[in-house]
């Protein structure tokens, strides 16, 4: 049995002082766990279970449009608009059941209705299903998430169980990153962890935890709303006809939308760029034919939250302690971490870095299969592959 619990929003450097005590119970650790572009949930989760960029994935951030209408996407909750046959057939789930492994899932992002998931737990479900106390919501979520893993566990019916919880991400948000109800919860999620293990110890039978996290936090400073800016210039009428847009939720980038020419968005990109919130503005290149493709993303400069809010509308973030999606590659605190443990795992092992990519290819090998993507096997930590 092969387990993957995804403990969403823990950077490296907040990890780093619990690792030591993972590493004396024979776990392995991957220091830094290079995360996606846009260091987002949905981006970030997508491409750990299907080893694939966006580029092939198609989930660009938790928040996109379609761009050839403009209109604007929501990926939180169930929907079909990019949860749908294409990213499911990409998932290792698809891999492993074309192997006949049996697979279980709980709170992971975009899996609605996926095909290849034999026992299959949404966020949405449990919040629809269970009597959720909003002033512990997270909490509440995260022991159905730890139930409902131990249970598929002792069940004995499934090879293969990924499991998210997000106590410690929404906590940041709300409070920040470092705040006493953040670091609270990490206590929470490690007492978990141990449970599962335990859990898995006592069915006597080889198992493989590998625990990771998606992306890390980084202070609120101050606030930047790139449509307001279009609205007060002369790309004003473009904006209110859905011609341009940026798109993103309370984040360190934004995806950018434009049906206008080359010279025009040009100009829009080389006006943005001069802004001092502002630290890059990147092209898309190379990207499928995905209809939620952005032409760009904004790169906003550490510690400066973005929204795309367009007057009159008004900001829904101005309370929010911590974000992430800034470029993984520019601000350090955006990347996680793994450590992993098991009968096909070495044990201690100690690599300075990885990239989330990776993850899928690497839980495939576990099974003595491969699965077809752009990531590849991780070095070092798995017994067989050296």
């Amino acid at each position: 049995m092969n387990i993957l619990i995804s403990l969403d929003g823990i950077g490296y450097q907040t990890f780093e002082k619990y690792a030591d005590s993972f590493l004396n119970r024979g776990y392995s650790y991957c220091k830094k766990m290079m995360t996606t572009f846009p260091s987002v949930t949905f981006n970030a989760h997508a491409t750990a279970l299907t080893g694939n960029e966006d580029k092939k994935h198609s989930v660009f951030d938790n928040i996109v449009s379609h761009s050839k209408t403009l209109e604007k996407v929501v990926l939180y909750g169930d929907h079909q608009a990019l949860c749908n046959q294409q990213l499911h057939e990409q998932t290792l789930f698809s891999t492993l059941a074309r192997q006949s492994f049996k697979s279980s899932c709980i709170h992971w992002p975009l899996t609605t209705d996926n095909p290849f998931v034999q026992h299959l737990v949404t966020e949405s479900s449990s919040k629809k299903n269970n009597s959720i106390d909003e002033s512990h919501a997270v909490y509440n979520l995260d022991t159905i998430a730890l139930e409902e893993t131990i249970a598929c566990i002792r069940s004995n019916q499934f090879d293969f169980i990924a499991t998210r919880f997000v106590a410690y991400d929404s906590l940041s948000h709300q409070f920040g990153k470092d705040s006493k109800e953040a670091m609270e919860s990490l206590t929470f999620l490690f007492d978990s962890v141990d449970k599962l293990e335990q859990t898995l110890v006592e069915q006597e039978k080889p198992f493989n935890i590998i625990i990771f996290s998606d992306h890390g936090q980084s202070d609120v400073k101050s606030f930047f709303y790139p449509n307001e800016r279009l609205f007060t210039s002369e790309w004003k009428e473009a904006l209110l006809t859905n011609k341009v847009r940026f798109v993103g939720d309370g984040s360190g980038s934004l995806l950018f939308y434009s049906l206008l020419d080359e010279e025009s968005n040009q100009k829009i990109m080389d006006d943005f760029t001069a802004m001092e919130e502002v630290r890059a503005f990147h092209i898309l290149e190379g990207v499928n034919h995905s209809p939620f493709a952005p032409y760009g993303i904004l790169d906003l400069q550490m510690n400066v939250c973005g929204e795309d809010f367009i007057p009159p509308e008004q900001p829904r973030y101005r309370n929010l302690k911590s974000l992430h999606g800034y470029d993984p590659l520019k601000i350090e605190e955006m990347n996680g971490f793994m450590i992993c443990k098991g009968d096909q795992i070495v044990e201690n092992k100690i690599v300075p870095e990885s990239k989330l990519i990776h993850l899928a290819p690497t839980i495939a090998k576990l099974f003595k299969t491969s699965h077809g993507s752009d990531g590849e096997v991780m070095k070092g930590f798995l017994k067989e592959h050296g």
